[in-house]
């Protein structure tokens, strides 16, 4: 509130979400994901009846309280980039053609070339660009930085 220009910090009673405005009573596990939540922004809490942490837990980051819960968000980001699609375009440079492919991240040049073959097109003797940079037979598209909407150059080799 602002009493003759200067700004006084508001109190806030326990239950209360605004100044004057009651509302039901939080449970203690609402409380500490408010608290963890205001933490983990950097900002200490406004409400004076949070309990405070024992000292033993203040030295532990406050945004993961589980053990473990950075492995198995690790674990899960693994398993589900299994499902990850991208939408690819291949250039066909001979053709002037642009050939729309749905490949996964983990999958190779070598993986390009069948999917390509599937679909009537010969990539026998030609070479694969992405962004003025060959790639090689073995390598990924996560490893050569292609994402979603990338669009390959495929190249005739002249010898």
């Amino acid at each position: 509130m602002i009493h003759g220009g200067i700004s006084q910090p508001v109190l806030l009673e326990p239950g209360e979400l605004f100044p004057g405005m009651r509302s039901m009573q939080c449970s203690n596990w609402e409380e500490q994901v408010w608290q963890d939540i205001l933490s983990c922004a950097g900002r200490q809490p406004l409400r004076s009846h949070i309990p405070a942490l024992p000292a033993s837990q203040l030295d532990a980051p406050l945004c993961h309280t589980v053990p473990g819960e950075p492995e198995r968000m690790d674990t899960l980001r693994r398993s589900l980039s299994r499902w990850k699609r991208y939408h690819i375009k291949v250039h066909l440079a001979d053709e002037d053609l642009m050939m729309p492919l749905t490949v996964k991240p983990r999958d190779t040049v070598m993986d390009l070339r069948a999917y390509l073959v599937r679909e009537g097109v010969t990539s026998w003797k030609k070479t694969f660009y992405y962004n003025s940079r060959q790639l090689e037979e073995h390598e990924t598209l996560k490893e050569a930085n292609i994402q979603n909407g990338s669009v390959l150059l495929l190249v005739s080799n002249k010898r």
